[in-house]
């Protein structure tokens, strides 16, 4: 996947404004892909991916071989049971499509005040319908939960604010020259920060 993400990653890297920003948590980042990129973009920046103990260790790897192991870190985590690190400028989720009040709860505490939280999806253009891209995932779903659905921007902008985040902005972004095809259409950002 590392091969699959890095034309997007630096795409989303050259999107996200990062100005004042030190520190941020990648959630579920895999391998780091997104991270690396915005290291390599960034040289002020430190990154910690948390996700479980054999991606983390595959990352190191690859981070080592970009020569940007002294500014990336590897947390082994389940992040919806584990508690997260914490004293960041910014949390970063890059379809990892898991949402809830208690999650964003986690990352709200994991954040430094005036943190931000930058969540890069797909979402259901309806509460009734799945993204055109993820179809195949919303039939394996819905064999498994009757009541599987793929949550819309509202949705997941309602469960931020639950959490005590601010909704700063949301924008669906224009088709990437590098994306994947998965991506090529309806990829949006929803950028909250923390209330404190």
């Amino acid at each position: 996947l590392n091969e699959i993400h890095r034309p997007l990653a630096g795409e989303l890297a050259g999107f996200l404004d990062l100005s004042g920003t030190e520190r941020i948590m990648d959630l579920g980042g895999g391998s780091g892909v997104v991270s690396l990129a915005l290291l390599r973009r960034h040289p002020e920046l430190n990154a910690t991916v948390v996700d479980i103990t054999n991606v983390c260790n595959a990352g190191r790897e690859i981070a080592a071989e970009c020569s940007l192991a002294e500014r990336i870190t590897y947390h082994p985590a389940d992040f919806l049971r584990d508690e997260l690190p914490t004293g960041f400028d910014l949390a970063l989720e890059c379809d990892v499509n898991v949402y809830s009040v208690a999650l964003f709860r986690k990352v709200r505490h994991s954040l430094r005040r005036g943190g931000r939280f930058v969540i890069f999806g797909e979402f259901a253009p309806s509460e009734e319908a799945a993204p055109p891209s993820r179809l195949h995932w919303a039939f394996e779903g819905s064999m498994r939960d009757p009541d599987f659905s793929f949550p819309t921007s509202t949705t997941v902008k309602a469960l931020l604010e639950k959490a005590g985040f601010q909704i700063v902005s949301e924008r669906t972004l224009p088709p990437m020259a590098a994306a994947v095809e998965r991506f090529d259409r309806d990829l949006a950002v929803i950028d909250a920060r923390r209330n404190n």
